[in-house]
């Protein structure tokens, strides 16, 4: 696929085209439309129609040579007969033809073309062949092409209604809004605008990508960081034709400061990789996109709903006006919807502090007696119904704002019927004032009140849960644009994996032992170990590394040896060593697998274990994770996942993602943490520098005694 990265001159704030390299396709300044004709139902004439009903202010050239006009504008018999070069060719012809237009469009120079009809590589083998032919002839050309298969695009802030979408019927105008969404779907694509354009905010730029022939997500996204008029980008998809260009467009409106909001589908499809490995079942190909979408600070969602709420909400805040923190403010007109507000908040991570004793005194005095200046604060329907009282409303807001120990305000009103614009107008006039980000919810929201804050740009929630969700989000955003886990520099290129592993072992299953050593060439502590063949040997090693010992069954047809009973922890005297050598000969018999020696190790005295991690992502690249470890690893469920290699600092940041560190804190003292970080690290690089285009790299446990760490079990698997 086509990857358009260069950039173009910017136009300036506001102004209708920023979008780089795909400007004649997202704002055009002129568009010729191929196919179109009066006929009922035919699309190229519903395009027109639609053009100049939302007012696109450029050029409009139907072509079709089968008519003179279409409406009331000249209709060209052909591209060649354009009075001038369009930006744009909208494509409205049945599928078969679709091939000889863009080789009209490439003959008549127009840099872009749109085309909505299916068919294609989404059908069979002839629409697959007939795609392969666009792809062709717009890699060949540099014809830039949005489609096929697709609802189109839209441009609010240009009148540019590329698109055939029936939510164009049901609107007399386009709000233009800073929201702009890329979408793998039309229907989602097109339902989400239309509920956008239904609260009075809107959308900016809507992009269906349809098939993704040339350009896709990644493409578009790109496009849409460098437009000045977006600041928040939407997300549909379902899998990436290009992962890195998706990446790399991540990375991008990551560095313009466009929050980047994910709905990806398709997300519980399991990863089969490394099956013989704890890994295999915790990683998974919905925690590889976790993985990116959190080194990026993109915020993944759930449904459209979600998509919707948190878009709009970080629409309403202003640039960079984000939580610091997990701690909220409540207030609402009624005790009860405090309180389930605070449960909401609770099982959504966010905190509810209690308001100081200085802040709750000053604020006390400025409410009804029946109040209460708690957090949740409830001003009681008195506060706006008693004159007197609501003469106070604005001046306790104020001072509301001003309040320490507090990152956001969820702010949740209800009815008040001819009252509601005047609370609405305190609400706005504080929301201006403070730099906390505010939520606002409105129960039974009278006529006109969401009409006059969408003016405003201020999105209202109608349902509290779904502004304490948003909420949780932003505050995740925000803690991940504050964390240090990037991808960084390899600086292990040149180490020789060829010393321990023969470069034939792909399907092999590398042993403890071998394992054991790569770690050691690469600095990383690991406990004291030795292979014996014989008991002789094993005695040998049981001594020379000290008892009490770990002995460990290593044979190339089994991997989980606890569960078979090829593992003995704590054996502490020679006559153990021995008796437990003849009955692991005994089990391997038993069992029918060779067994080709025994793995003596020292036991080493930590008290903490932890799991780390490495494979090889086929999107993503070599991907590095962290979790808790031991026997309870799968149990407990708790790892996470970044691109490898990372920092020491990065490693850190990782390690605070896990769920047991966050709840219990105090699991690992600040040295272990330091300890394990220094460990990930390194281990990142090694896995980073991996030959192999399919590998499991796992050690199990790492564990942590007060001031030192030891990896203790290892197991690599190789294609």
């Amino acid at each position: 696929m086509q990857t358009i990265n260069e950039g173009v001159g910017l136009s300036g704030p506001g102004a209708p085209g920023g979008f780089g390299a795909l400007t004649p396709l997202l704002a055009p300044r002129s568009i010729a439309v191929v196919g179109a004709s009066d006929r009922d139902g035919n699309l190229g004439g519903t395009a027109v129609r639609f053009l100049r009903k939302f007012g696109f202010a450029g050029d409009i050239w139907p072509v079709n040579s089968a008519r003179s006009t279409v409406g009331d504008l000249p209709c060209f018999p052909s591209l060649d007969d354009l009075p001038g070069c369009p930006d744009l060719a909208i494509v409205a012809v049945p599928a078969e033809a679709v091939v000889e237009v863009l080789r009209a469009c490439v003959r008549a120079r127009i840099p872009a073309a749109l085309v909505w009809a299916g068919g294609f590589a989404e059908q069979d083998a002839a629409g697959l062949a007939m795609q392969a032919e666009l792809e062709a002839i717009c890699r060949e050309s540099g014809l830039l092409l949005c489609g096929p298969n697709c609802i189109g695009i839209i441009n609010t802030a240009t009148g540019m209604t590329a698109s055939f979408s029936s939510m164009l019927y049901e609107h007399e105008r386009l709000s233009v809004g800073v929201v702009s969404m890329v979408s793998q779907s039309g229907g989602i694509s097109v339902m989400s605008h239309s509920r956008a354009q239904e609260t009075g905010l809107g959308f900016r730029v809507t992009v269906s990508v349809g098939n993704e022939a040339v350009l896709g997500v990644a493409d578009f996204v790109q496009a849409l960081a460098q437009d000045p008029g977006t600041r928040v980008i939407a997300i549909y998809t379902e899998g990436l034709s290009n992962p890195d260009a998706f990446v790399s467009a991540l990375g991008e409106a990551r560095r313009r400061g466009k929050a980047v909001v994910i709905l990806k589908g398709g997300a519980t499809e399991a990863s089969s990789r490394a099956a013989l490995a704890h890994t295999g079942r915790l990683a998974g190909l919905d925690r590889t996109y976790d993985a990116i979408f959190r080194e990026f600070a993109a915020i993944r969602v759930y449904s459209v709903e979600e998509l919707l709420d948190v878009s709009l909400q970080l629409a309403s805040l202003r640039p960079g006006q984000l939580p610091a923190g997990n701690r909220v403010l409540l207030s609402s007109f009624g005790g009860g919807s405090g309180v389930t507000c605070t449960d909401q908040c609770e099982r959504e991570g966010l905190q509810v502090p209690p308001m100081d004793p200085d802040s709750a005194a000053r604020i006390a005095r400025l409410l009804t007696p029946l109040s209460s200046a708690a957090n949740p604060v409830d001003f009681t329907p008195g506060m706006m119904t008693t004159p007197r009282h609501r003469a106070n409303m604005p001046a306790a807001l104020q001072a509301l704002a001003g309040v320490p120990g507090a990152d956001a305000w969820l702010f949740m009103a209800a009815g008040f019927g001819a009252l509601a614009p005047e609370l609405a107008a305190m609400v706005e006039a504080v929301r201006q004032d403070t730099d906390r980000p505010l939520c606002l919810t409105w129960q039974a929201m009278p006529a006109g009140i969401a009409e006059t804050l969408s003016s405003r740009g201020v999105h209202v929630f109608t349902e509290t849960a779904r502004a304490v969700r948003a909420l949780g989000h932003l505050v995740r955003h925000a803690e991940n644009l504050r964390h240090r886990i990037r991808r960084v520099p390899l600086e292990l290129p040149a180490f020789d994996w060829g010393a321990h592993v023969s470069s034939s072992s792909d399907g092999a299953v590398v042993s403890e032992h071998t394992v054991a050593g790569i770690l050691e060439a690469c600095g990383l502590p690991v406990a004291r170990g030795r292979l014996g063949r014989d008991l002789p040997q094993v005695l040998e090693a049981a001594r020379e590394v000290g008892f009490p010992v770990a002995i460990k069954g290593i044979s190339p047809d089994v991997t989980h040896r606890a569960a078979v009973g090829l593992v003995a922890l704590g054996v502490e005297t020679d006559d153990g060593v021995s008796r437990t050598f003849t009955a692991f000969e005994q089990r391997a018999r038993d069992l029918g697998v060779r067994l080709d020696g025994l793995w003596v190790q020292h036991m080493f005295p930590g008290e903490r274990e932890l799991l780390v991690t490495a494979f090889r992502d086929q999107e993503f690249g070599v991907m590095v994770g962290c979790g808790m470890g031991g026997g309870l690893t799968e149990i407990i469920d708790d790892v996470v996942f970044t691109r490898a290699p990372i920092d020491e600092a990065g490693a850190n940041d990782l390690l605070g993602h896990l769920r047991t560190l966050r709840r219990l804190p105090g699991v690992l003292s600040a040295a272990q943490r330091g300890q394990a970080a220094h460990f990930l690290a390194r281990f990142s690089q090694l896995a980073a520098s991996a030959p192999w285009p399919s590998f499991t790299l796992e050690i199990n446990p790492v564990k942590l005694a007060v001031d030192s760490l030891a990896a203790v079990d290892g197991l690599l698997l190789i294609g």
